[in-house]
């Protein structure tokens, strides 16, 4: 039997039986589209080079040109496969490829030629040679190159695509490169296979894919897995082995840190040794000291072989401005809380002292000195109220994104705070506007804070002698809504988009500028709203909706909204219009 004859068999008989090898790890990549295009790969080249096979062993000419029939069509399966493998491992998944009906629809036409060529024999002709062993012989037709060339600018597409993967990641990812290359190696004999006395006119590019397969998959499937990882991630990569060695590491790696330029091969622990240890919890490594102090995010991806630790992949994301930032806003944080520990503490505590003092004088002066008199308890009064929005304004801004709630009856505490509000300003007329409904919202003590800055607001933002200021209350079957009217101003139009930020207040306001902010704040971490309407005949409505607590249905009773205090609202006394 001819040698050259054994020699084809056996070529394409190892290809088959190495692909059918490489599917079990082929089943191990993780990424689902490229594990599926590599598997069909395999299978088509399987299939490929089996159909030569038979084609070569087959005993009559119907047979041979059956196989051969099968493996020329697989061998365009082959070349989509190729495609498919290389689209889903550079990140463009092939189930949404541009054209894709298109380019399926031309598939099918070229398989159908082919699997029809007895009929019309565009593809190839046979007849029996002797050289350079007893064979049926292929006369390929004009078809056949064109589609042969089609297919060659197919797999050439599909090699740009991986070489653009690795000049991406800037990798050294030259072995992998060299496998690539393997693959084509083959091409050579396809092409002088017309030509030469020692080889059959086939494509013989199936022993160049086992090849590929047998060394991506066994020999440098770890690193083929982290090439992909570190293209899909603008972070800086780094291989390692099992031992803690460098073994590779992306542009933005090696641009991060210098050090990794000469590294490939030495322990990681002597290189960076920052990035060598475990870290923070978090997985946060400080590197540095002082202002060349920097801080990156580690991210530790394992790559197991047969229950085995093959290696890791460090993902590093450099959040130095992040951490920066959250730094000093730790520092300034802690500054306020003891600023606001001055303020609550001993500013509040001497100017209740001073208040207390400035009461006992009222007997001791005269009508010269009253109006003074008046003055200093009002805005020592007023200095008592801005520690006490102080106090809840840091509370707030402490909570947690989802505060703890209970049930709180609304109607009771807005009573409360319009008998807390009647004692503050004697000067000013609080009514409530009907009876309010016994309906329970889920709140927790900083409520109060929501409506004493609304109700106080409504007084010290009034240009009237005497504020009248209304509170009514409306529920429905899941929500209730609060409305807290005055015959001030009125909120101005251009004013109202910025009206419950931070520090807004007007020109002449005697607020601090974060009462309504802090009504703000506080009515959204209870799941409500506020806004601002206009009031008839003039000055403005504060609306606060809340929803109901849980469970909580509209009941028929309500609060006593009567007050022997209302009747005594209204002072003589001017009230204070600096702002």
């Amino acid at each position: 039997m001819s040698p050259i004859f054994l020699a084809h068999v056996a070529v394409f008989a190892a290809a088959a039986v190495a692909c059918v090898a490489a599917v079990p790890r082929a089943l191990r990549i993780r990424d689902a589209e490229t594990r599926e295009g590599f598997v069909a790969l395999l299978i088509a080249v399987t299939l490929w080079a089996g159909g030569y096979v038979g084609y070569l062993v087959a005993p009559g000419a119907a047979a041979k040109v059956g196989f051969y029939i099968v493996g020329f069509v697989f061998a365009l399966v082959a070349v989509g496969t190729w495609l498919y493998f290389c689209a889903a491992y550079t990140g463009r998944s092939p189930r949404r490829a541009p054209y894709r009906q298109a380019a399926l629809s031309v598939f099918a036409a070229t398989a159908l030629l082919k699997v029809t060529n007895p009929l019309h024999g565009l593809y190839f002709t046979t007849a029996w040679r002797t050289e350079p062993f007893p064979h049926l012989a292929i006369q390929h037709g004009p078809l056949y190159w064109a589609v042969l060339g089609l297919s060659y600018a197919l797999i050439a597409v599909g090699f740009f695509m991986l070489l653009e993967q690795f000049y991406y990641t800037g990798t050294d990812s030259r072995p992998l490169i060299g496998l690539v290359a393997l693959t084509g190696i083959p091409t050579v004999a396809t092409v002088f296979g017309a030509t030469s006395s020692r080889l059959l006119p086939l494509m013989y590019e199936p022993p160049g894919v086992a090849l590929f397969a047998l060394g991506t998959l066994f020999v440098y499937f770890r690193r083929f897995e982290a090439i992909q990882f570190a293209a899909e991630s603008d972070a800086a990569a780094i291989f390692v082995d099992r031992a803690g060695r460098v073994r590779d590491f992306n542009r933005a790696a090696r641009d991060l840190f210098p050090e990794l330029r000469d590294a490939v091969g030495d322990p990681l622990e002597s290189v960076l040794p920052n990035l060598a240890a475990d870290g923070e919890e978090d997985g946060l490594v400080r590197v540095g000291k002082g202002e060349a102090q920097r801080f990156y995010r580690v991210t530790r991806n394992a790559f197991t072989s047969g229950g085995a630790m093959g290696g890791e992949l460090l993902a590093i994301d450099d959040v130095t401005d992040r951490e920066t930032y959250r730094i000093r806003l730790e520092e300034r944080t802690e500054q306020l809380e003891a600023l606001n520990r001055v303020v609550r503490h001993d500013i509040r505590n001497d100017m209740a002292v001073v208040h207390g003092w400035a009461e006992t004088l009222r007997d001791h002066v005269d009508d010269d000195g009253r109006d003074a008199l008046e003055r200093v308890l009002r805005k020592s009064k007023h200095v008592i109220e801005l520690t006490e929005i102080a106090r809840d304004f840091v509370d707030s801004l402490a909570a947690d994104v989802s505060p703890e709630t209970k049930p709180i009856g609304l109607g009771e505490l807005l009573h409360g705070e319009v008998r807390a509000a009647r004692d503050s300003f004697p000067e000013a007329t609080f009514v409530v506007d009907g009876d309010l409904p016994s309906v329970t919202v889920r709140a927790n003590e900083l409520l109060t804070s929501v409506f004493r800055n609304l109700l106080n607001n409504a007084v010290q933002h009034n240009d009237t002698e005497t504020p009248t200021v209304t509170v009514g209350m409306e529920a429905t079957a899941d929500r209730v809504r609060v409305r807290v009217a005055d015959d001030g101003p009125g909120v101005p139009d251009e004013v109202r988009p910025n009206l419950f930020g931070k520090g807004q207040k007007g020109i002449d306001s005697s607020g601090s500028g974060i009462g309504l902010y802090l009504v703000s704040i506080l009515t959204a971490q209870f799941g409500g709203d506020v806004w601002v309407e206009d009031n008839e005949p003039r000055g403005a409505v504060f609306v606060v909706d809340l929803p109901r607590a849980d469970g909580d249905t509209p009941a028929d009773s309500t609060v006593d909204a009567t007050d022997d205090a209302a009747a005594e609202a209204h002072s003589t006394a001017a009230p204070d219009r600096e702002r």
